[in-house]
C-alpha cells in the first residue's frame, strides 16, 4: 500500500491500528464494529517505515494508538536494540507532538518455526525484544499488552491455529486478538 492512499482521514476522536501486515489485514469494522478505528498497518514495515510514515497520525491527534511492530525488523536482522531504539524514537514523537494521545504497545507475536522451516532462535529472539518492550512502554508511561503468550502452543511456537504459513494471522488468530484488545478499545 502507498503511504499516502490510506482512504480515510484520522480525526482527534478516532483509534489508529499501526504496524505491519498484520495490522493491514485487521479488519477492524467486522471486529469491532467501529466506525472510528483506521487501520495504518502496511505490509513489509520495518520500525524505521513507521518513523518515515507517522507524521499523518500525529499530526491528527488520535485519541488513541495501538502499535505493533518489529516482526519485520527481525527478519531483516536488525539488532533487539536498534529495535526497541526506533520503537522508542516513535513513543517520543507522539509523546512530543500529540501528547493527548494514549499509546498501547503490543508485544511482537511468537511465530511458527515449522512452519516458516527456520530455526528456534527467532522466538526465544522475540521474546527477549518484549521483555525490553515492556520496560520501554513503564518509561514512556505507553501501555504494554503482552499477548505474546496467548497464542503459543506447548512448544513455544506459535499455534498453528493462529497461523496459515507461520507468522501471518489465520481467521482464528484475528479473533482471539480482537477478543484480547476488547476491554482496551473501549476505555476511555
Amino acid at each position: 500500500m502507498n503511504y499516502s492512499s490510506f482512504p480515510e482521514h484520522i480525526r482527534q476522536t478516532d483509534t489508529v491500528f499501526l504496524g505491519d501486515s498484520l495490522t493491514e489485514s485487521f479488519d477492524l469494522l467486522k471486529h469491532f464494529g467501529r466506525s472510528d478505528f483506521r487501520n495504518r498497518g502496511v505490509s513489509g514495515d520495518l520500525t524505521d517505515h513507521v518513523l518515515y510514515r507517522m507524521e499523518e497520525i500525529i499530526n491528527s491527534h488520535p485519541a488513541k494508538v495501538f502499535l505493533m511492530i518489529g516482526i519485520n525488523d527481525v527478519y531483516q536482522g536488525y539488532e533487539p536494540d536498534k529495535i526497541i531504539s526506533n520503537i522508542s524514537k516513535i513513543l517520543n514523537e507522539f509523546k512530543e507532538k500529540s501528547p493527548g494521545t494514549r499509546l498501547f504497545v503490543q508485544s511482537i507475536l511468537p511465530i511458527n518455526s515449522h512452519k516458516l522451516f527456520i530455526g528456534t532462535s527467532v522466538n526465544a529472539e522475540i521474546y527477549r525484544i518484549n521483555i525490553k518492550l515492556k520496560s520501554l512502554c513503564e518509561s514512556f508511561q505507553a501501555q504494554f499488552l503482552d499477548f505474546h503468550g496467548d497464542f503459543l502452543n506447548n512448544v513455544g511456537e506459535m499455534d498453528e491455529k493462529f497461523t496459515y504459513d507461520g507468522v501471518h494471522l489465520s481467521k482464528a488468530g484475528y479473533v482471539l486478538w480482537a477478543e484480547l484488545l476488547q476491554d482496551y478499545v473501549i476505555q476511555n
